[in-house]
């Protein structure tokens, strides 16, 4: 009697052994995982992953060279990325979650399946993390630190490909349409002979099949993938439709048949993988963009010793020490100054462009800019721990978190692909039974496995997808996500950034004419001499010649010289001795003019409204949205420009989290929303919302997490809403098409009144009425 016995765990044959597991590793795991009440793991996943896991001194040499490997919270928070070979199911994932939820201080475990990356979050000891990576070792997983350049070399990997593959197939699908038309024309005209038409259908199938299975590659995977693990996705029956597509043509051309179908399915694979490319392209370049900030971070700092000064890496630098920060140089650490004063650029943190002035004890941010005068500043945090660090934590923690779109195609197919097999294989039995000789059986089941390929169902999005990004980039709008648009139609609340959205981002001199000639002249004169942005912006309103002056310059107070006779000044209020300075508001930014006992006078910005900004505003709220401002500005500067646009909501001085928080707190009360900003500030804000839209005059993070990219004018804020419902309603309707289509079509197939030609003939129909109704979009009042 023959032996098959399997092991316990892996369910390796042991016929020639009397062992109950194939080795000491399967026998720890299998008894580690009843142990842990998971025995249930067993019932659902048949394929174990067998391997030698890197033993955990392995894994801690590995995560000493990885950079910022742990990210630190505080000294009893943690958390780590981690790749973990062997993941190949839903069940797999339910089992390494589950164990270590089950250990004592964790507080988050999360695999995502396409990518195979762990987040682990505990509390307690830094070095408990070793625990945990034993226990899952145990259960025979393979633990890799995550090293991200490796990532994004994959996905630079796939993006490649899809581009070759698209490429390849378009050059097929063009080759395959001109051969077969000049085959139906000459038919038609009963102008071709047999042996012509067989060389053509032959250089038909040389083209054909290399490009099919090329290009084919993405959705063949994804489709062995998901019928491996049990399910069924979209890939599934349009695999099966251009294999079973693919192999009738060659099985025609062998038998001398009249017509090839090669064509069908390299026109499918071209229109797909153009809607792949897209979607894969938008969520590479978040994932680069946010990461290369951290990677642009100072990698060195200089420390104070004494009155020394040294230069370290700043892995060598502690919380508490003293470092020495120059003109120019980004700041690397948050901190607090102990000495000097300057100015600040902290765009990169608040997104407003006005410098900001830094004295003894106020507190500086890493990636800001040192601007005026050297400082020295004691480390507060460091690393992932800094403000920037929390930014990128943030971006990563939402997309995490962000829900998953499941199209209806993909619902439908896990019935849709055995309903198919099944009607096929019916329609074979029918006619076979019923008398009809075996290549008339499979002739009809061909033209119903062929009839209800899914073309119309798997264009149904893609083309309203392709042409809405065609049409909205002639707008100047630039579609980033593949399910952008279906998610702008659906939020209710809209949500603006102040600076760079609603303004102009930049201050402008708003009080020229209250100065004489002479005033104006002498002013810009000694502007030139400064780089300060508010020097630039008075510049930008002079038209006359700049007078030759011996400028001096105090950092972090103002410039100096003399013209007449008379000490002329322009600077701060202490430079220029103003008197009862609290007198003014802090609506405006503001430098002070004084020449020689004269009393001295205010010079006014302010960063403008963009001209249209009122009436979007209008028009957004006239169609039920709910509008918000949430800036990282004075409080005074937001109700101003609030009050000019008649927002009712609005919060001033929002650091990134709050902004975060705010989002977040709509969402689970129900609202979806979508976020319109420009800034680093703004980025984890864009990606938590349930939609949005950056400027193209947004820094390079905002543009690549941004949903949508528009010009400055925010016209295009409306024209993409409208875009965006009208393409939900054409989507809906292509899926209703692609049904009509297969109800009507299937029993024609079926009881034998179209060949299979016409069956592609008629799947070719249904996917160019998806198309047609598609392009309804291109109409002038659909926008």
């Amino acid at each position: 009697m023959k032996n098959n016995k399997k092991c316990l765990h892996c369910q390796l044959d042991l016929s020639k052994s009397q062992r109950s597991f194939c080795c000491f590793g399967c026998e720890a795991a299998y008894n580690l995982i009843n142990k842990l009440n998971l025995k249930d793991y067993y019932k659902f996943c048949k394929n174990i992953y067998n391997t030698s896991p890197m033993k955990v001194e392995e894994v801690k040499n590995e995560l000493n060279y990885v950079e910022s490997a742990i990210y630190n919270k505080d000294k009893q928070q943690h958390e780590i990325n981690l790749l973990v070979e062997g993941v190949h199911c839903g069940s797999c994932i339910w089992l390494i979650e589950s164990t270590l939820k089950q250990q004592g201080g964790v507080k988050l475990a999360r695999i995502n399946i396409s990518t195979q990356r762990l987040l682990l979050a505990w509390e307690g000891e830094e070095d408990i993390i070793y625990k945990y990576v034993d226990i899952i070792q145990k259960l025979g997983y393979k633990l890799i630190p995550f090293d991200y350049s490796e990532f994004v070399n994959e996905s630079d990997k796939r993006e490649s490909f899809l581009l070759k593959s698209i490429a390849v197939s378009g050059f097929a699908t063009i080759q395959l349409m001109m051969i077969v038309m000049g085959i139906w024309f000459a038919e038609r005209e009963n102008s071709m002979g047999e042996n012509t038409r067989n060389l053509l259908h032959l250089i038909s199938m040389i083209v054909a099949v290399p490009a099919i299975l090329y290009s084919g590659l993405p959705f063949f995977k994804s489709a062995f993938e998901a019928l491996k693990a049990g399910r069924s996705n979209m890939d599934v029956p349009i695999s099966l439709g251009i294999i079973a597509t693919t192999l009738i043509s060659i099985w025609e051309f062998i038998r001398g048949g009249a017509y090839t179908y090669f064509d069908s399915a390299a026109m499918l694979i071209f229109a797909l993988l153009v809607g792949r490319y897209l979607d894969i392209k938008s969520r590479n370049k978040a994932k680069e963009k946010a990461r290369e900030l951290i990677l642009r971070q100072a990698k060195t700092v200089t420390l104070v010793e004494g009155n020394k000064l040294k230069l370290l890496p700043i892995s060598k630098v502690k919380i508490g020490d003293i470092i020495h920060v120059s003109v120019g140089e980004k700041i690397p650490v948050d901190g607090v100054v102990v000495e000097g004063s300057s100015e600040a650029d902290n765009s990169i943190i608040t997104g407003e462009t006005l410098p900001v002035i830094i004295n003894k004890g106020m507190n500086v941010f890493s990636g800001t800019i040192n601007l005026l005068a050297p400082i020295k500043v004691e480390i507060k945090k460091l690393g992932d721990s800094t403000i920037l660090g929390e930014i990128i934590k943030l971006i990563e923690n939402a997309e995490q978190g962000r829900a998953k779109y499941v199209r209806i195609a993909d619902k439908v197919a896990g019935l849709y692909t055995p309903a198919v097999l099944l009607l096929s294989v019916l329609t074979f039995l029918m006619w076979y039974l019923l008398g009809s000789k075996i290549d008339k059986a499979v002739l009809n089941a061909v033209a119903v496995l062929i009839i209800t390929c899914p073309c119309a169902l798997g264009l149904a999005v893609p083309v309203v997808q392709i042409i809405a990004s065609s049409r909205m980039m002639s707008l100047g709008i630039l579609i980033k996500s593949r399910d952008a648009l279906e998610r702008l139609s659906q939020v209710d609340t809209i949500i603006f950034d102040k600076t760079g959205t609603l303004t102009l981002g930049e201050p402008s001199f708003i009080n020229p004419n209250n100065l004489s000639e002479l005033e104006i002249n002498i002013i810009s004169s000694l502007a030139a001499q400064s780089k300060h942005p508010l020097c630039k912006a008075i510049l930008k309103e002079f038209k006359g010649e700049i007078i030759p002056l011996e400028v001096n310059e105090e950092k972090g107070m103002g410039l100096k010289s003399s013209y007449n006779g008379e000490a002329i000044k322009l600077g701060n209020k202490k430079w220029c001795n103003v008197k009862n300075s609290d007198e003014y508001d802090d609506i405006y930014s503001e430098m002070w003019f004084k020449r020689g006992e004269r009393e001295p006078i205010r010079l006014k910005f302010s960063d403008l409204i963009r001209d249209e900004a009122k009436n979007v505003i209008k028009v957004l709220k006239d169609e039920g949205y709910e509008i918000w401002l949430l800036s990282g500005d004075r409080k005074k500067a937001v109700e101003h420009v609030a009050h000019l646009l008649n927002i009712k909501n609005y919060k001033a001085e929002c650091k990134p989290q709050e902004k975060y928080n705010f989002i977040e707190n709509l969402h689970k009360a129900g609202k979806l929303s979508a976020m319109i900003g420009d800034g680093l500030n703004d980025s984890p804000a864009l990606k938590r919302a349930h939609a949005s839209m950056s400027p193209s005059s947004a820094i390079d993070l905002s543009q690549n997490i941004a949903d949508i990219v528009f010009q400055s004018n925010l016209k295009a804020i409306l024209q993409s809403i409208n875009t965006a419902k009208k393409s939900n309603v054409l989507v809906k309707q292509n899926f209703i098409i692609s049904f009509i289509y297969n109800i009507v079509s299937i029993p024609i197939a079926a009881f034998g009144f179209i060949t299979p030609l016409f069956a592609a003939i008629t799947m070719s129909v249904s996917s160019i009425c998806v198309i047609l109704n598609s392009l309804r979009l291109n109409k002038k009042d659909s926008i």
